[in-house]
C-alpha cells in the first residue's frame, strides 16, 4: 500500500510510505484486541468475592447451607465437600452471611464491602477476601444461641484496609426454653 502525505512550507512536499500488509494486519488485531478490552462487563470489577472454609468437627460438611442477605435479596451459595465456599458480592454492599448446620449453632457475619475497592492497593488486596468460619455442634452449650453476628468485616474509608471484629456473644435460645 502506499500512502501520501503532504507537509505544507515554503514548497509542497510529497513522502512516500509503504506499508506491508503484514502490518496493516498487525495493526488492526491490536486495534480489536484493544477494544475488546475495553468493552469488558464492568460487573467483575465491581464485585468482591467472599472465599472461606466452614470448620466442622466432624469434618462433614454436606449439609451446611450458606445464605446471604444482599441489599433485600437472598442469595445461597454451594458449600463444597471441604467446607470451602465462594460467594461473590456487589462492592458497596452490606452482606449479612448466615451459616447453618443441623446440630450446631448458627452463625452470622457482616461484611460492609464499602470502602473495599477504595484505592488501587485496596483492589488488588480486597478482590478476594478469604475467612474461616467454625460451626460449634448444639451440645457443646446446650440451650445456647448467638446474640446477633458472631462478627464483621469492613474497610476502612480512604484506605480500604480490611478491619475484623469478633463478637462471641452467647445467650439463652428462647425458642428452646418455651418448648420446655
Amino acid at each position: 500500500m502506499t500512502f501520501e502525505v503532504y507537509m505544507k512550507h515554503l514548497t509542497v512536499m510529497i513522502k512516500r510510505i509503504t506499508i506491508r500488509p503484514e502490518a496493516v494486519l498487525l495493526a488492526a488485531a491490536l486495534a480489536l484486541l484493544a477494544l475488546t478490552a475495553l468493552s469488558a462487563p464492568a460487573t467483575t470489577r465491581d464485585e468482591v468475592v467472599l472465599t472461606g472454609w466452614l470448620q466442622v468437627e466432624d469434618h462433614n460438611a454436606a449439609d451446611i447451607v450458606l445464605s446471604a442477605e444482599v441489599n433485600d435479596n437472598c442469595l445461597y451459595a454451594e458449600v463444597e465437600g471441604s467446607g470451602r465456599f465462594s460467594l461473590s458480592v456487589p462492592a458497596g454492599s452490606r452482606v449479612v452471611l448466615t451459616f447453618s448446620k443441623p446440630g450446631h449453632l448458627t452463625k452470622e457475619v457482616v461484611v460492609d464491602t464499602r470502602n473495599a475497592l477504595a484505592t488501587p492497593q485496596a483492589e488488588r488486596t480486597n478482590r478476594k477476601v478469604r475467612f474461616d468460619v467454625v460451626l460449634e455442634p448444639v451440645r457443646k452449650r446446650p440451650g445456647c444461641k448467638y446474640d446477633g453476628p458472631v462478627g464483621s468485616l469492613a474497610f476502612v474509608n480512604g484506605s480500604g484496609t480490611m478491619k475484623v471484629k469478633h463478637t462471641f456473644s452467647v445467650v439463652a435460645d428462647q425458642a428452646i426454653r418455651a418448648e420446655d
